[in-house]
């Protein structure tokens, strides 16, 4: 045979070889990394281990203790050693195994001696070496030998170059020191420059401290400028010195011949005096003291300088609750990157809470309000002495607090003209309410001024009842009072509708557009003047929950038209929702202020904007008004239960509520009496038939046939509450009553329509 025939088979059989060689290889690698993978699995997470796996990991425990959860870690070092290298030796990896698990266990049982009462072990290896070892050179030698045997394991297992170690050590310790020398001579140098430079300045002569400064240059910042209120009262009118004199000295309700309740007079009545109310308490400084701010400035400056933004406080405005600091970047510092760090300067003043203007209105400044240390309370007498109250021009002055400079803080009614209150409990909600109704009984006499008051929770406007202020078109002035049900508000606010629309009528017949102008014509021809009507609710939720559709309708009239007729809506509520504070209501309603809010959710559904959440509570306040782009904030004035009974006492000892009782009774002959969810018995026809017609009743078919969904809502309730319509329980369906509808349209249709309709008719058939 040719020679390169045995050549071929000779490569053929070496190829074959190396291929089975090659084959064997690779299913070993495969076993050693399941077998590695299910040893990390028992030794280190202690999962699904089976009979295998406890009597596998149980013995290595005992052999080697702890150290056992090193045998995965050294086989898989070893696999991909193996992969990478093929030449790895496993004799010499097996052998520095050995050695170093033997060395670790002996040094956990060293532990094992040291911390008794812990679950350390080096199995029987350990102790076995460590005890060995232990009597022939004792517990040191023991150690010693032990750490060496560990370094010796782990240089056999990587190779680990040690000389190159120990040489870079030496060099990072070296260069460490001579740096340290460096630095030290360095100092040495600048402290002999230092102590030359003081002695050469002793040797001058001093100049005055005056010329120093001006020929210095300009180095430390200027002193931020510290914008205290001055403290203004006015003397209000000699009428108030009257009223002192003139008042009675009976808290009692004084009372007519025949027992009864009199009225009060216009000639003789007198506003409640100033006495009546509570001094301010402390020593008239608003706000921290000068070095308190200084103080809290440098932190302010220091904090900026930590993140490298050049920045500057240049104004200071102490306020009672709250101190605003004006940070002024300088050039080429973005607002932004102030603001950005607020938690950071929160972080710094340890305030509870702080609020940004980012940049204030008509300044080149950031302003950070941050809560004072010691907080002042605002008082309702400082306020109605103030400036912005005893000396205003508007018709319906309102005091409310302090801004937060410290300076008086008022509006005026006129020009909200109808306002919201809403926040959450306790921050101080019904004090508001108190302070613009105070505020109104210090300036108006009783023919000026009355109040429709509505208060569910009968617990806050209460405290006014029998004063000469209150009022109801539902009923008489000798019956008149503070309204506390649900129903009777919701008729209250409908017959305020009607006194709405007649007093559109007179100023119509008078040519006037508002109640300014009737007043002044009222005047001139020795007419009556109208009065202003403040319709006050103290919580709309539970309104909005009893009577939504007629309390909406009958505010979102009065509120549209009302301002030119002299009614005033203000309107209070601790549940900010859009189910309580409607679209309708808040279009209606420009003029809002914002307590403290759980989130800044209800700040947005109150302010359509966030800011409510970060107040401070007790009073603290956010006031949006008609001619303000950003609401501004306010400390609330405070007055107690006890300044209000004796306001409230003062004004019921001149007499009673009296009012024009034509308004009350009046009523349009040609307009059907309604129901007290204001359904009038031609729409309730309509209704019925329009059911008996479709055989069917649902909140679309009312909408389609009223054109209004809250009319739709109102027939929808009085159709259940009469019987016509009622859903069976565990239904959502309705039932209707067929032949009670029959019987109510018979009795409807001999109902006579002419202008001598009684009412009588009308209860007694639809009632």
């Amino acid at each position: 045979m040719p020679k390169y025939y045995y050549a071929a088979k000779k490569s053929k059989k070496k190829t074959k070889k190396t291929s089975s060689v090659a084959w064997v290889r690779t299913t070993l690698y495969i076993l050693a990394g399941a077998l590695c993978l299910w040893l990390f699995c028992i030794l280190w997470f202690n999962i699904s281990k089976g009979p295998a796996g406890d009597a596998v990991a149980s013995d290595l425990y005992q052999l080697l203790g702890q150290s056992a959860g090193l045998i995965p870690l050294f086989l898989a070092y070893w696999l991909i050693q193996t992969v990478r290298n093929k030449s790895a030796s496993f004799l010499f990896f097996l052998l520095g195994s050995s050695v170093t698990l033997a060395a670790f266990s002996s040094l956990l049982t060293l532990l094992k001696l040291i911390f008794t009462d812990s679950l350390i072990s080096g199995g029987r290896v350990g102790q076995t070496l460590f005890y060995a070892l232990k009597g022939v050179s004792g517990t040191v030698g023991a150690t010693v030998f032990s750490l060496a045997m560990a370094l010796v394991g782990i240089h056999m297992l990587f190779a680990i170059p040690w000389s190159v170690i120990l040489q870079k050590t030496a060099e990072f310790i070296r260069n460490d020191f001579n740096g340290w020398m460096d630095a030290r001579a360095e100092l040495k140098q600048k402290v002999a420059e230092g102590r030359a430079e003081l002695k050469q300045k002793a040797k001058e002569p001093i100049r005055p401290v005056a010329e120093e400064i001006h020929q210095a240059p300009e180095i430390h910042r200027a002193k931020p400028e510290i914008r205290r209120p001055v403290a203004e009262q006015i003397t209000l009118p000699s009428r108030e010195e009257l009223a002192a004199q003139r008042a009675p000295q009976t808290d009692e309700p004084a009372e007519a011949e025949n027992g009864e309740v009199k009225k009060f007079d216009p000639k003789t009545f007198v506003l409640p005096p100033l006495s009546l109310l509570n001094d301010p308490a402390g020593d008239g400084l608003v706000g921290p003291t000068d070095d308190e701010i200084a103080q809290a400035t440098r932190r302010l400056e220091a904090t900026l300088k930590s993140f490298d933004i050049r920045a500057s406080v240049t104004g200071v405005s102490p306020g009672p609750v709250v101190t605003r600091y004006e940070i002024k970047p300088d050039p080429g510092v973005t607002i932004a990157s102030i603001t950005a760090r607020t938690q950071d300067i929160q972080a710094s003043m340890e305030a509870r809470a702080i609020r940004v203007q980012a940049p204030i209105p008509g300044k080149n400044a950031v302003g950070f309000e941050i809560p004072n240390e010691r907080p002042v309370m605002v008082t309702m007498k400082e306020i109605l002495q103030s400036p912005v109250y005893a000396a205003s021009k508007a018709v319906l002055p309102i005091a409310l607090g302090r801004y937060a400079d410290g300076n008086p803080a008022g509006s005026a009614a006129e020009k909200w003209p109808h306002i919201l209150i809403a926040g959450a409990t306790n921050s101080g909600k019904s004090i508001c309410l108190h302070t613009i109704i105070m505020s109104l009984l210090y300036k108006h006499r009783p023919d000026e001024v009355k109040f429709l008051m509505i208060d569910p929770k009968r617990v806050e406007l209460t405290l006014y009842e029998g004063i000469p202020y209150l009022y109801d078109p539902k009923t008489s002035c000798d019956d008149v009072d503070v309204v506390t049900d649900a129903p009777g508000a919701a008729k209250s606010l409908q017959m305020l509708v009607k006194v709405m629309e007649k007093r559109l009528q007179i100023m119509q017949l008078a040519k006037v557009k508002n109640i300014e102008g009737y007043n002044q014509w009222a005047q001139q021809n020795n007419e009556e003047k109208m009065f202003y009507i403040f319709v006050v609710i103290d919580e709309m939720a539970d309104l909005m929950l009893q009577t939504k559709a007629s309390i909406e309708d009958s505010i979102q009239r009065l509120a549209q038209m009302g301002r030119a007729l002299g009614i005033h809506l203000i309107l209070c509520t601790q549940r900010p929702s859009v189910k309580v504070i409607t679209g309708v209501i808040k279009a209606n309603l420009p003029s809002r202020i914002a307590l403290q809010v759980a989130s800044s959710i209800d700040s947005k559904v109150i302010l359509d904007s966030t800011g409510a959440e970060d107040l401070l509570g007790r009073g603290d306040m956010l006031f949006q008004s008609t001619s303000d782009k950003n609401p501004l904030r306010i400390q609330g004035a405070y007055v107690s239960e006890k300044e209000i009974k004796a306001v409230a006492d003062f004004l019921r000892a001149q007499g009673g509520p009296d009012y024009p009782v034509q308004i009350v009774a009046e009523q349009n002959p040609h307009q059907r009496p309604q129901d007290g969810l204001g359904a009038s018995p031609e729409e309730m026809k309509q209704a019925l038939n329009l059911i008996k017609e479709r055989r069917r009743v649902s909140q679309d078919l009312l909408k389609a046939h009223f054109g209004s969904s809250a009319r739709a809502t109102n027939m929808l309730s009085v159709l259940e509450m009469k019987g016509f319509i009622s859903k069976p329980e565990g239904s959502n369906r309705w039932e209707i009553h067929y032949e009670m509808i029959d019987q109510a349209l018979e009795d409807l249709n001999s109902l006579p329509y002419d202008k001598n309709y009684q009412e009588e008719t009308y209860e007694t058939v639809y009632k």
